[in-house]
């Protein structure tokens, strides 16, 4: 049984002057996960400390650096599946957690699937994770942005300028351990300029992933609205079950994005329970690193 790490750091329209730095981020993710991976850890780990490199790199919409709301602040979400098991732990409207991902597994590892907001925050506490102040999350890139924005006079709820600025980039992880499980997690600081207290994909099952260590494991990435709208990250291990290899499973799941009626964009990286890749993208770019073993 090989093991395999896939990372993804976005799908949008990465920058020119952007693209090398998401390279060596997804790089730097993989490596470290890949590092324990390798020495016999479980997948569940190895997903949680490869997204906490990612979400400590001002890079990517993921902890530190996260795009704002449209009130000017951090709201982070992020999740977790087994695939072994079927438990599932996510949180959302988090503005005082440095690392979402090691708090929705923690909710993974409790009695409930889902916290939001200041319900999270309190387990957060309760269980030995610090709260911080929401302006440690915020970078001056990002504050730049929310400033032109206010000034442009768009709507959150019509994200034009959203859309042109970019920062889809949730960044996710699926991690295939020497004992065959399959674990699938991810996190994000949502759409730039987005209503206080919206929640794209990222938390939620079936939509932004998915794991089943007897199929595969789905992790998705783009603007969650139209992600949610068709479960992509089930829909793709949908496919993987009827019999499609991943990277076909990959690409006819972001062909059904794109074809709903109000259109789709984003990426999906899959993962099977024999280290098979696939990934497939209808933006100009995403950001990914994999390894498998042999």
């Amino acid at each position: 049984m090989p093991i395999a790490l896939v990372v993804h750091g976005g799908a949008w329209d990465i920058p020119d002057d952007q693209v090398e730095a998401h390279h060596v981020g997804c790089q730097a993710a993989l490596k470290v996960g890949w590092q324990i991976l390798s020495q016999g850890a479980s997948a569940l780990d190895a997903c949680e400390v490869a997204l906490r490199v990612l979400e400590d790199n001002p890079i990517f919409d993921a902890g530190t650096g996260s795009v704002l709301t449209a009130a000017g602040t951090v709201e982070l979400d992020a999740a977790v599946m087994d695939g072994t098991t079927l438990r599932y732990g996510a949180v959302a409207n988090l503005r005082h957690i440095r690392n979402p991902i090691s708090l929705a597994r923690k909710v993974l590892e409790g009695p409930a699937t889902m916290l939001v907001g200041e319900g999270a925050e309190q387990y957060a506490l309760d269980h030995g994770i610090a709260l911080i102040d929401n302006h440690q999350l915020i970078v001056e890139r990002e504050r730049a942005l929310w400033e032109a924005w206010k000034e442009s006079g768009e709507s959150a709820v019509e994200p034009t300028y959203a859309s042109e600025v970019g920062g889809h980039d949730t960044v996710g992880v699926i991690a295939l351990d020497q004992h065959g499980n399959l674990v699938a997690a991810n996190s994000t600081g949502g759409t730039p300029f987005k209503l206080p207290g919206r929640v794209g994909d990222t938390a939620l099952i079936g939509a932004g992933l998915y794991a089943d260590a007897h199929i595969g494991a789905a992790v998705c990435t783009g603007w969650g609205e139209s992600i949610t709208r068709v479960a992509l990250a089930r829909r793709a291990i949908d496919l993987l079950e009827r019999g499609l290899a991943p990277q076909s499973a990959a690409e006819v799941a972001i062909r059904n994005l794109a074809r709903q009626p109000s259109g789709g964009r984003g990426g999906c990286i899959l993962l099977t329970p024999s280290g098979q890749i696939g990934m497939a993208w209808n933006t100009r770019r995403m950001a990914y690193a994999y390894q498998v073993e042999g």
